[in-house]
């Protein structure tokens, strides 16, 4: 089969464990291989972050944002104890290089709220994943389990491929399962970085502060002063600092 022609963005499918899931590669420009990331939204992923998907095509890095199972059009149930293994799929996708311009040696993870817990747990376990950066991250999930359902269900599951009462069994799985502060460290010799913002209303910037603690060298941080947890009024500020921590990396 011929490779896809280039323009700068593609539709893409992948399978994870049977389940169809569904995303958007950004490709730079040019078939030469280049280093490529992989982003992860949250919980439900609102913004899934195409601003910075952008912004690292311009920078003639290749990027991909997919969906874990069970939201945004992706198939089957969405499970919190299943999106480490979606994220290997996606991996293994990358892997196969199907776009000319992906370098599989060259990958890096960069995760939001629950992406970045996710990025940490999939970093630790996955050493083709050369760099991994978090954004907004939790250190614990725990703190989801004690919103009453209307909340759960206003604000996270409504667009979710799961309910209440099973998002809360989940929660309740990966609690008995080794979480990002018990994993951070395994992510090293790779780099990663931590970013947060001052003003996070969901996940308190001291939980980026323990996963920095937590991580072994080469680490850095950086607090954004005042953003939120979407980083809605500092997306410039947060572009930059990634893109440029990204360059510095050495992929």
């Amino acid at each position: 089969m011929s490779q896809p022609r280039n323009e700068g963005i593609a539709g893409v499918t992948f399978s994870s464990a049977g389940h169809e899931l569904v995303g958007t590669a950004y490709l730079a420009r040019g078939d030469h291989p280049k280093p490529t990331v992989l982003l992860l939204h949250g919980c439900p992923g609102l913004d899934h972050h195409g601003d910075l998907a952008a912004d690292l095509r311009d920078h003639g890095w290749n990027a991909l944002i997919f969906h874990y199972r069970g939201c945004w059009g992706s198939q089957g149930p969405y499970n919190l104890t299943t999106i480490t293994s979606d994220i290997r799929a996606a991996v293994d996708y990358l892997w196969t290089a199907r776009f000319p311009g992906i370098d599989p040696a060259r990958l890096a993870v960069v995760g939001h709220s629950l992406g970045g817990w996710a990025a940490i747990q999939a970093a630790a376990g996955d050493d083709r994943l050369k760099a991994a950066v978090t954004i907004g991250a939790p250190a614990r999930l725990d703190r989801l389990s004690q919103l009453p359902d209307s909340a759960i269900e206003r604000e996270f599951t409504r667009f979710l491929a799961t309910t209440p009462t099973e998002l809360r069994h989940q929660l309740a799985q990966t609690a008995a399962q080794p979480g990002p502060l018990d994993l951070i460290s395994a992510v090293s010799p790779r780099p990663v970085l931590i970013v947060h913002g001052s003003a996070d209303e969901w996940v308190p910037a001291a939980d980026g502060h323990l996963l920095h603690e937590r991580a072994g060298q080469p680490r850095a941080f950086a607090e954004i002063e005042g953003a939120n947890h979407a980083f809605s009024w500092h997306r410039g500020e947060l572009r930059q600092l990634v893109i440029t921590w990204l360059t510095k990396s050495g992929l």
